[in-house]
């Protein structure tokens, strides 16, 4: 197919090559904040819901938060899902072009019963039409550069028509998670299935699916032939994978953390949450990534069934301390 002239992400991907996946309930901005201390230095918000913006939904535009800080020598996209193209056109127009983020990244990759029994995320690749005119529909009244998330297929690997409808709808980049959304997160992900979708491709084309560490990352991105990778649980259990992946990359020496360096890495990720989450039960927010950060340590089990009752901010670090005490033993 013929190569798209000045595409933005070409550009950005000759720099940096590895990207913070959308998570919901976890990509927050205190969470992309602290990904970028750890080297990251493009991500993606949690999913935001078209239909929550249309409709202004209250719980809707806090997803939508960011500041000068993460656009500050890296940059933020945002993620919208919806499957009507009218609606998606709208909030792209009316909320999401006057954001501070630098693009924006449609799902039609989200497995989650709530999401694909409403016609969204990995529903919309039962109906290739469909997806065509949502891209379309947002990339022509975006003032952004537009990114797509897809999978293999629905319940069948269809890579090469889902390409060829994405790009045909405006697409300046695709990320393929290598599976189906019948696999959901199971099954091994199909690296061969994202090498075809490569091949098909005339964007900049993003492996996603299982790259729990930095050599797999960079293994599969040279397998594939991809532009980049999308790191995302992989980056909640190791916080370093995107420092090692970059050094990786650039042919310099890996740098080796301990099990206190990830810890101090929590500690840090903990006041950084501290300082920008404004939910107002942010140290339960932060309970899950407690979970993430002492998978592992030995002896922990303690630890883990006391994280369900941590509700104060000296309780966390109690946590913190009380896992010093173990590594030291």
């Amino acid at each position: 197919m013929t190569k798209i002239k000045n595409n933005y992400f070409e550009d950005l991907l000759k720099v940096n090559k590895a990207i913070l996946a959308p998570m919901a309930g976890v990509t927050t901005l205190p969470y992309r904040l602290f990904m970028k201390e750890m080297g990251c230095k493009i991500f993606i918000s949690e999913m935001v819901s078209a239909k929550g913006l249309y409709y202004k939904s209250r719980n809707t535009f806090p997803l939508m938060e960011t500041n000068e800080l993460e656009h500050s020598d890296a940059v933020t996209g945002i993620q919208i899902f919806g499957s009507e193209p009218e609606i998606m056109e709208e909030v792209t127009k009316r909320y999401i072009n006057d954001t501070a983020f630098d693009f924006i990244d449609i799902n039609m990759g989200c497995p989650m019963k709530k999401i694909v029994n409403n016609g969204d995320g990995s529903a919309l690749l039962k109906d290739l039409d469909k997806a065509n005119k949502v891209v379309k529909e947002v990339k022509s009244a975006s003032i952004k550069p537009v990114s797509v998330k897809v999978r293999l297929g629905f319940n069948e690997n269809i890579i090469e028509d889902i390409i060829k409808a994405i790009e045909d709808g405006g697409a300046d980049m695709i990320t393929v998670h290598g599976r189906t959304r019948e696999q959901v997160f199971t099954g091994e992900v199909n690296y061969d299935g994202i090498k075809k979708a490569k091949e098909t491709a005339s964007v900049p084309l993003i492996t996603n699916g299982d790259l729990d560490n930095y050599l797999k990352a960079k293994e599969k991105m040279d397998y594939t032939g991809s532009d980049g990778v999308m790191i995302g649980r992989g980056a909640n259990y190791d916080p370093f994978i995107f420092s090692q992946f970059n050094e990786c990359i650039g042919g310099k020496k890996i740098s080796e953390y301990s099990i206190h360096d990830k810890i101090d890495a929590a500690r840090k990720h903990f006041e950084i949450h501290l300082k920008y989450s404004n939910d107002k039960k942010k140290v339960i927010e932060f309970r899950k990534y407690l979970y993430w950060y002492i998978k592992g340590i030995k002896n922990s089990a303690k630890i883990r069934n006391s994280i369900n009752n941590v509700n104060e901010i000296d309780e966390v670090y109690d946590i913190f301390n009380r896992i010093d005490d173990i590594l030291e033993s």
